[in-house]
């Protein structure tokens, strides 16, 4: 039963007492003075005493019980926000009310916050325990350290800048950072053959999609919307991509935006074969191929990002090393993809105030 409810019944139970005691007191005042009409006058300014005390009471019992719902209702309606939402937040409103309800709220607030360090560290600590196998997943495979993590720091700017927030960049930013985990189980001779590959050796290298899909996911902390990016980042806009041929919208856009984002690192990187190129010429290349290897959309955003911003996420990326722990602003930005600033990012337009 709720608290109203127990208020008004126990309100109740005061009026029916009252009213019975005042039919006694009547029955024994006729009996006492043989005046009926005394006895009846008496008898109802005592019934209307009492009713007035038991209105009185019950009004009382009402502004109690207010001040120590509506509070409460108040309390439960954050909890239930920060449980549809995920999100914990430990500067919430004060509730107000009594002694009572303050220690309550106080309780919960110190309850949001130890539960925030918790999931904190948990974070930092898959992005340490990921970025160990990414590390070492690109020494295997890149001539410069650091490849994994700038595509996805390019991939979560260019994502926030087509309107990605929350959970969706995190999933995005996951997919990029480990979409690489299936060429650890490609052999030395063909990751790193300086020659062009055989028609076999290709076959096998166009195998290490599906298999970084077969090594994730069992991850339960991975979203299939990082998955997908893993499975998917060799996908091509015109449908001649691999593993699965997908085509234009068929391709998940957590991929499409992968695709240009590392097709851009490949550009404006130094190769055995070739100096890297400048970020404009890497525009230009981008451009070509968008429609065909790329997504039109996804490319026309990238072209709107800052070099400066993208040149500022690179050099976070400088001292990532193998075999040493992940500079902190590196991790915290990892950590935490919603604080990179979309102003920041994106190039003012004619007319859009810089």
């Amino acid at each position: 039963m709720s608290l109203r409810r127990r208020v008004a019944l126990s309100t109740a139970i005061v009026a029916a007492s009252a009213s019975l005691m005042t039919l006694f007191l009547l029955e024994r005042l006729v009996a006492a003075t043989n005046d009926v009409q005394l006895a009846q006058e008496i008898g109802w300014h005592l019934l209307v005493i009492s009713l007035s005390a038991g209105a009185l009471s019950s009004l009382a019992a009402w502004l109690v019980v207010r001040r120590l719902t509506r509070p409460l209702r108040r309390l439960a309606e954050t909890m239930s926000r920060m449980a549809r939402s995920g999100e914990l937040l430990s500067d919430f409103p004060s509730t107000g009310g009594g002694s009572e309800v303050r220690l309550i709220e106080e309780t919960f607030r110190s309850l949001v916050v130890t539960l925030e360090e918790s999931r904190q560290a948990r974070e930092r600590s898959y992005v340490e325990a990921v970025g160990a196998i990414v590390t070492a997943a690109d020494a295997r495979d890149h001539e410069t350290a650091g490849h994994s993590f700038r595509v996805a720091l390019y991939a979560v700017a260019l994502a926030k800048a087509m309107g990605f927030r929350g959970e969706d960049l995190k999933d995005l930013e996951w997919g990029a950072l480990l979409h690489d985990v299936g060429k650890m189980v490609v052999p030395d001779e063909i990751l790193r053959k300086a020659g062009p590959l055989t028609e076999d050796e290709w076959l096998i290298m166009k195998q290490h999609p599906g298999w970084g899909y077969e090594m994730l996911a069992e991850v339960r902390f991975l979203e299939p919307a990082a998955i997908d990016v893993v499975y998917s980042h060799h996908e091509r806009w015109d449908g001649q991509g691999y593993p699965r041929r997908l085509a234009k919208e068929q391709i998940p856009l957590g991929a499409r935006i992968f695709a240009v984002v590392d097709a851009y690192d490949a550009l404006t990187s130094d190769r055995p074969y070739r100096r890297a190129c400048g970020h404009q010429q890497a525009l230009i290349e981008l451009r070509r191929v968008a429609g065909q290897q790329l997504d039109p959309r996804a490319v026309d955003a990238f072209c709107l990002l800052s070099e400066v911003e993208l040149r500022r996420l690179r050099q976070l990326c400088q001292r990532v090393q193998p075999g040493l722990s992940l500079p902190f602003d590196l991790l915290e930005t990892l950590r935490n993809p919603d604080r990179l600033r979309t102003d920041e990012l994106v190039i003012p337009s004619p007319g859009r105030p810089a």
